[in-house]
């Protein structure tokens, strides 16, 4: 071994430089120091770090003594003995008060030539170190708080659900007795509780206190910065509020919570011992604050805009509905309950999918969720479900609702009925029917007329001639005779297509309908079809055109009664029944016959359609409708559950500007 130039024993081979610092650290922030002492613990060599390290520290003890740190290294040393290592942890105060946290450890050195035995200490202070880490725990749970209360506000979770974890989760990262969240009122000056953990049972979601000076919360808010609070009883800025007087608090912080430069409201914390908070605790305060306002403020401004929305909802005549971004329906207007027959309570919580007919493809809804997801508008023709599983045709407009930095928030549908236009387009496709029927029949029945009057005129000529034998002039006047009758048919009809205007008249339908009973008299018994008339007392007259409502019951009557082959009853009842918004008389014709198949339902008013009778062209039903329909009236005909078919015939009691 070689001598070491200070005069001491150079270390054996392989034993830790003294000079050397730890090695990966750097020496001004993870300070190590080396000394060498021999068993009765004198000093044999001290380096420069470990000189700076025990400088000025002191251990305090029980009792009160602070030996300094030095002193009390070389007591641990001297009592060390033994061949193994030693270890110990330190704490230490420096001149300051601020505490050292010291990991000392001692290692026997090989015995010397003489038979000495030296020991070496290695110290090394890990304040920097365990702060570090302290520090890497503490902004490590700021972080879990902050990122649990932005997850909950990107679900869409209730406000007063964030407010409930805001004030828990600081409340346990900053290990305080209580914390609350104070907003003011809609419509007063006063300071609600909104959320909180500490406070007395029942008193958050019903305290409320002033603010600005009356108390720490308003106090922060009126001069939009924190407001710490060392101790309570000594405090002069402001008038502690009763909440905190009657719950012993002694220390704490609010901040305004700001929104922009918005101060919407104070979030605070507080303790019953004495506590200085530090800035860094402060901060952390002041984030998750400014946090919560940020998510209240668009709260509030999707409540303005759901609550704009509702008033519009229910003035609209067409359907609409909204939903969140996973289409869950949150809006359901008065026009969607009529247009769907489900009910708001019913429909809200749930998907569009609640009217879906099946009807459109799979590709049809790809292609509306790649355009609405793109933040643009969709539009289509959509056929739908109602209620009771019938079709409904829309037409649909939806549309993303955004907000300013173009984040989709809802989406808009607005449905037109086409329903109803539909109806008016098949309306008008049968009037062009009708048309082209009328001009065909007043043709036919023009061409036929002509030919059928020579026909008359030429028989009844026969009639007078002398020569001829008795019996064709019985055949010949019989042909006349069935000539005329064929003549004031054929009349009938073109009086029908003949555009002219009806004579409106006051007229007793009662009257009118016993007339064609006469009529029908010999028809009914020898169909054996028994007739009933039933009207209820002091019924007003309509105005009608005698002619052609006589035409209208007669041929309802004869349906009726063709219906029956082998008998049964034709009732007719006369009722008072307002149709929208206009005073009327209904006449309900009833038989007992087999009704009408449902798929021909549709077509009974189509040109030339016929059923259940040999003879007829099917115009009956037509001219039947029209003559109604010129009355401004309404024809229904439909089947009976338990047998037969009903036909309705609705007129008014006053025809309004009528000139048909």
């Amino acid at each position: 071994m070689n001598d070491d130039p200070t005069g001491h024993r150079a270390l054996p081979k392989g034993a830790p430089s003294p000079l050397s610092p730890a090695s990966g650290f750097p020496k001004e922030e993870f300070p190590v120091g080396i000394g060498l002492f021999d068993d009765q613990g004198t000093v044999l060599y001290q380096s420069p770090s470990y000189v700076d390290i025990l400088e000025g520290l002191v251990v305090r003890e029980p009792g009160g003594r602070s030996p300094s740190l030095e002193k009390t290294l070389r007591q641990f040393v001297s009592s060390s003995g033994g061949e193994g290592e030693r270890h110990a942890r330190y704490t230490a105060i420096d001149p300051r008060g601020n505490a050292h946290i010291l990991d000392c450890s001692v290692f026997p050195m090989p015995p010397q030539a003489d038979g000495r035995r030296h020991r070496l200490l290695h110290v090394q202070d890990r304040t920097t170190i365990d702060s570090l880490a302290r520090e890497t725990v503490v902004v490590g749970r700021y972080q879990e708080v902050l990122g649990k209360i932005a997850h909950l506000a990107v679900t869409g979770a209730p406000i007063q659900e964030v407010a409930d974890l805001s004030a828990r989760e600081t409340a346990r990262a900053l290990d305080v007795d209580f914390c609350k969240i104070l907003i003011p009122g809609d419509s007063d000056p006063l300071l609600h509780l909104l959320a909180g953990v500490g406070w007395r049972e029942g008193l958050v979601g019903t305290h409320v206190q002033e603010g600005g000076s009356h108390s720490q919360a308003g106090f922060a808010i009126r001069e939009r910065k924190p407001v710490v609070v060392l101790d309570l009883e000594t405090e002069k800025r402001f008038s502690p509020s009763k909440l905190l007087a009657e719950h012993g608090v002694r220390s704490g912080v609010s901040v305004p919570m700001m929104f922009q430069d918005k101060a919407l409201g104070a979030m605070s914390v507080h303790t019953r011992a004495l506590r200085r908070f530090d800035d860094r605790e402060i901060g952390f305060l002041e984030t998750v604050a400014n946090t919560f306002a940020t998510i209240l403020e668009r709260w509030k401004r999707e409540e303005v805009q759901l609550s704009l929305y509702n008033r519009l909802f229910a003035q609209l005549q067409d359907g609409v509905f909204l939903t969140d971004t996973r289409g869950i329906i949150l809006e359901w207007n008065p026009a969607m309950e009529r247009m769907s027959g489900w009910s708001r309570a019913e429909a809200l919580g749930r998907t569009p999918r609640l009217i879906a007919s099946g009807r459109q493809s799979p590709d049809f809804y790809g292609l509306l969720w790649e355009t609405l997801r793109a933040g643009k508008p969709f539009t289509g023709r959509f056929v739908n479900h109602k209620k009771d599983k019938t079709e409904f045709l829309v037409w649909e407009s939806i549309s993303p609702v955004m907000d300013p930095d173009g984040t989709i928030r809802y989406f808009l549908a607005i449905l037109t009925d086409l329903s109803e236009r539909e109806k008016l387009l098949e309306a008008l496709r049968h009037m062009e029917q009708i048309k082209l029927v009328g001009q065909l029949s007043g043709g036919l029945l023009h061409e036929i007329r002509n030919p059928l009057i020579g026909i008359g005129s030429l028989a009844d000529h026969m009639t007078h001639d002398q020569k001829l034998p008795d019996t064709l002039k019985r055949q010949a006047h019989l042909i006349a005779n069935e000539a005329r009758r064929i003549d004031e048919l054929l009349e009938s009809h073109l009086s029908v297509l003949r555009p002219k205007t009806f004579d409106f008249q006051p007229l007793d339908l009662e009257d009118l309908l016993m007339e064609v009973r006469s009529l029908l008299q010999q028809t009914l018994l020898k169909a054996r079809v028994r007739f009933s008339l039933e009207g209820e007392k002091g019924l007003p007259s309509v105005e009608g055109a005698r002619g052609p409502l006589h035409q209208v019951f007669l041929n309802l009557m004869m349906n009726g009664i063709e219906a029956m082959s082998e008998g049964g009853k034709l009732s007719v009842r006369l009722s008072a029944t307002p149709f929208q918004e206009r005073n009327g008389i209904a006449v309900t014709i009833e038989d007992t016959g087999k009704g009408i198949p449902e798929t021909l339902i549709k077509k009974l008013h189509d040109p030339f359609f016929t059923h259940g009778k040999a003879r007829g062209i099917g115009l009956g039903l037509t001219i039947t409708r029209d003559i109604v329909d010129r009355h401004a009236g309404r024809l229904t005909i439909e089947n009976i559950k338990t047998g037969g078919v009903r036909a309705v015939v609705w007129i008014p009691v006053k025809q309004e500007g009528q000139t048909t």
